[in-house]
């Protein structure tokens, strides 16, 4: 869920749907599990002798022991030590642990369309298993309280050989890219599932097959509050226990992930928890981590410095290994969902928080599994997001005016990307819940999973709006129209670039440009980057803008933060004289500003935004808010924009003559094939939202792209809509890698399929 916030100055646009539904109604108190006994391993039973690499294999575990809380590994724990028995001598990994759990299991039922979930047994122990290799392994299950330690004798089991992708890791000399145990990249496909509705589980019975039908591979699931679905923490539980009801669910939407091959992003934690009410979606008080809940904790701030709370945080994390870390449909643990929201944030101590726990599951995951966070503001916080902890980095955007950059942009100026991969773990064009108005048909959706390639992502955008837009409109076969036009091209195995392609006009008289007057920057940052430098930036004829780095929502002042100010001096070349403006779209709280427009080197226009400032308020004043415009003559000119004043303003910029080539290409090369997407920069869900808008066809132009080996390439014309080849033709491909396609009239997106002819 994501609020475009800086973290100096937030300003939050929420997703109004996030916490719009009934939630849950409070789980009843589970059944007193304490025990006590004389410690004692009874048993331990696997459910089979045989299973092959990468499927669950598990371990019953008939235990007598004294202890309170059977989440806490102090007072009780089980721990199983796997070893290869036929592993030759150089082979590694031969030994590894694994923590054992306590285990209640479920029914359910949909009654008046509301799922409910019934104990059905006792609760018990278990250890679960997968093996990522073939051979024989010695299971030793020992248990420990605090009277002392036991072991059971050995259990040996076979796995076996099979073709299994296997878990997903960082490539280790492609950093763009995932790849599986087997070897063929990775590329996320999917969307975010988080939870579900009153039908619970069965939600999922309808969500999850749709996806998997049409090639998607990719979920993310939240695990926290605890009024949700998969909420493990919740006041009825305690702080330091896990709701065992709510585990049960979360296991039937794992193993129905299992069967469907789709992976999972578990997303442990989310803002709302150490936010207080009194805020947008806090849930604060409710939550099981308060003193007043019977939790350790006076304030949200002592989560990351509370040693009671951060024992308890590592034995969540024990407890998750423990029962999800043998699947392969665990893609990622994500600590946080977008944790800049939370009350009191504090980069450094966070930051620290996540160096210290991503190290400790590092240790106690013996599968390895990926690590990350997330954050609300597309720039992420460098502190954590550059972490060699964390695996790779993701950004949460919404109200993308122009995503085929826009989100390029997001990539291109995060560190942390610089060595791992990035996708868009959010992503939107609402912050409510008026997606399915705005754009039915899924303009946007689309154009965010094919425009992802040439982006060189590691996976697609995925959409927040699962259940209230995808689903009720039907949009799953978008998904499948893109994974099909993907197949088969491996982004590690064929040293995928970004393809260098241009539109060249076959007639005399190439089609119109259209406006495109509004530049609206994105990047927002209170941090020393280039964007937040003096910058030029040429307005070329052809209506494109060059400037070294991307341009600054903010535009900082001359006091507060004089090392940030970054003026920014337009160079154009006007073919008659025109309007020029300045948007203002909301000024600082602490101190307001001022604006300064100088027209080749004289000022032309000054304006004070004078705020009077309130230590309360923490959002920008908007009375200033609109356009603030000069006349350019005709010719070449220099335009400077400052912020003169105290502090910072959000700022766009209309240039009216700005005028845009139609069509753009977007894709990537590899040694034997590339893939590209022609799309018609009309055809946007901001423009189809028009109720006067019909596409526009543009037809004479050819597609020249470059960098191919040479040879003679098969080029099969693709229906972004169908999803299918609706023409084939071979192109030969000089010794310069250059090849012509002539492109048909696109009124929406054209895309190709190129393959080098081996013979």
């Amino acid at each position: 869920m994501n609020r475009m916030r800086s973290l100096a100055a937030p300003i939050i646009f929420a997703a109004v749907a996030v916490l719009s539904r009934p939630p849950y109604a409070a789980a009843a108190p589970q059944e007193n599990l304490a025990m006590n006994k004389p410690l004692r391993l009874v048993s331990v039973t696997p459910d089979r002798g045989a299973a092959p690499v990468f499927e669950r294999v598990t371990l019953a575990v008939d235990l007598e022991a004294a202890y309170e809380n059977p989440f806490d590994s102090q007072q009780v724990r089980i721990d199983a030590v796997v070893v290869r028995v036929d592993a030759a001598p150089a082979e590694t990994g031969g030994s590894w642990s694994v923590p054992g759990f306590i285990y209640a299991p479920f029914r359910r039922e949909l009654v008046d369309g509301h799922e409910k979930i019934t104990q059905d047994g006792d609760a018990s122990w278990q250890v679960r298993l997968s093996f990522p290799k073939p051979g024989r392994y010695d299971i030793t299950v020992s248990a420990s309280d605090e009277t002392g330690a036991v072991s059971a004798p050995p259990v040996t089991l076979t796995a076996t050989a099979a073709d299994m992708p296997g878990m997903v890791r960082r490539h280790p000399d492609d950093h763009r890219y995932f790849v599986t145990d087997r070897g063929e990249t990775f590329y996320a496909i999917g969307a975010n599932v988080c939870w579900a509705g009153h039908a619970g589980t069965f939600d999922y019975d309808r969500w999850l097959p749709a996806y998997a039908e049409q090639g998607a591979n990719y979920i993310r699931l939240w695990l926290a509050p605890g009024m949700f679905t998969f909420g493990l923490n919740t006041r009825e539980s305690g702080f330091d226990r896990i709701d065992l009801h709510k585990a049960w669910r979360l296991d039937y939407v794992m193993e129905l992930s299992e069967r469907l091959g789709i992976r999972a992003m578990m997303c442990i934690d989310s803002f709302n928890i150490l936010r207080a009410k009194k805020s947008l979606y806090g849930v604060w008080e409710d939550a099981p981590y308060p003193q007043a809940n019977g939790g350790p904790l006076q304030s949200p701030a002592q989560y990351f410095l509370d040693p009671i709370m951060l024992r308890a945080y590592r034995e969540r994390l024990r407890y998750l290994v423990a029962r999800y870390g043998y699947s392969t449909s665990v893609f990622a643990w994500e600590f946080w969902n977008e944790v800049d929201l939370v009350d009191e944030y504090d980069s450094e101590a966070i930051a620290a928080w996540h160096a210290d726990m991503a190290r400790h599951l590092r240790a106690i995951d013996p599968w390895n599994h990926l690590i990350t966070t997330s954050f609300s503001n597309p720039a992420g916080d460098p502190a954590v997001d550059c972490l060699p902890e964390l695996d790779f980095v993701q950004t949460h955007h919404y109200i993308p005016r122009d995503l085929d950059i826009e989100f390029y942009e997001d990539r291109a100026t995060k560190r942390a990307a610089a060595d791992r991969p990035h996708f868009h773990g959010e992503f939107g064009i609402a912050h409510s819940g008026d997606t399915p108005k705005i754009d039915p048909t899924g303009i946007h959706l689309q154009n965010g999973l094919y425009a992802s390639v040439g982006q060189l992502q590691a996976g697609t955008p995925m959409t927040w709006w699962w259940d209230s837009y995808v689903e009720p409109k039907g949009l799953y076969p978008i998904f499948g129209a893109f994974a099909r036009w993907i197949d088969g091209f491996d982004f590690v195995a064929q040293h995928a670039r970004q393809m260098q392609a241009a539109i060249r006009w076959t007639s005399d008289t190439p089609p119109s440009t259209f406006n495109d007057d509004l530049v609206e920057p994105i990047v927002a940052s209170w941090e020393t980057s280039r964007s937040n430098q003096p910058m030029t930036v040429k307005v070329l004829p052809d209506g494109e803008m060059q400037h070294e780095a991307p341009l600054s929502r903010v535009l900082h002042g001359v006091r507060n933060h004089p090392e940030l100010h970054n003026p920014v001096t337009f160079e154009v070349d006007l073919p008659e004289k025109n309007d020029f403006s300045v948007v203002v779209q909301g000024v600082s709280y602490a101190g307001g500003a001022g604006l300064t427009i100088r027209l080749d080197g004289k000022a032309v226009l000054e304006e004070d935004f004078a705020i009077r400032e309130n230590p309360r308020r923490k959002t920008p004043v908007h009375k200033y808010d609109g356009a603030y415009t000069i006349r350019v003559p005709k010719g070449r000119h220099t335009i400077m924009v400052e912020s003169s004043g105290n502090d910072w303003f959000y700022v766009a910029y209309r240039i009216p003559w700005r005028k845009i080539p139609p069509l753009r290409a977007l894709g990537v090369t590899g040694d034997s094939r590339a893939l590209v997407w022609v799309h018609n920069r009309a055809h946007t869900w901001g423009n189809a939202r028009r109720e006067d808008y019909r596409p526009q066809a543009i037809d004479g132009a050819q597609l020249n792209v470059q960098g191919l080996s040479p040879g003679r390439w098969t080029v099969e014309t693709w229906d972004t809509v169908r999803g299918e080849v609706t023409a084939t033709a071979e192109v030969q491909i000089d010794t310069e890698g250059q090849a012509g396609i002539e492109l048909p009239a696109v009124a929406t997106a054209v895309a190709y399929r190129l393959t080098l002819n081996r013979r």
